[in-house]
């Protein structure tokens, strides 16, 4: 899985782990926290960010990330080993989750076609084709972070945590 990744350590759990490893097989309980992440991530979309709600968009209705679920749907977890990675292969993915600031991916040169242009006075005029610099991002993007655990999902992992070492235990 390339794309953005999420990592989140928990000593405590990883003791707990590590002293019932070889009594019990994890991979069901890593395929379950990845799940609740996953989960998790989906109501952060709904919600429009948590725990504190994104930034409103400036030049259109609607909400941010929504438009066409393609990110929120990208969202996959993966077990390797001792190890789950919850993350998504969309490229860019890290844009909303850091932000931007304007120009930071640089200047390029565009090509723009001949086309008709109509003055603030209404007089409708030619422009030639040409070509312009443009600095992308054209403007700052805000953060709007969507892949995060919520301290009510680190409860719920640890609580289906408890079961698996409770159940190895036995």
């Amino acid at each position: 899985m390339s794309g953005l990744l999420f990592e989140w350590h928990s000593d405590e759990l990883e003791k707990q782990l590590n002293r019932v490893a070889g009594r019990i097989g994890n991979a069901e309980m890593l395929r379950l926290a990845g799940a609740i992440v996953r989960e998790s991530v989906r109501t952060n979309f709904a919600a429009g960010g948590r725990p504190r709600k994104w930034k409103r968009l400036k030049t259109r209705q609607g909400q941010p990330l929504r438009d066409t679920g393609r990110l929120q749907n990208s969202v996959t977890s993966k077990v390797s080993g001792n190890v789950v990675y919850v993350g998504t292969n969309v490229v860019y993915a890290a844009v909303p989750q850091f932000g931007a600031k304007k120009g930071s991916f640089g200047e390029f040169v565009v090509s723009v076609a001949a086309h008709d242009r109509t003055a603030k006075t209404g007089k409708q005029y030619m422009v030639r084709a040409h070509s312009r610099r443009v600095r992308l991002p054209r403007g700052n993007i805000p953060a709007r972070p969507f892949l995060l655990v919520q301290d009510e999902d680190r409860v719920e992992i640890e609580a289906v945590s408890a079961r698996y070492i409770i159940k190895g235990n036995q």
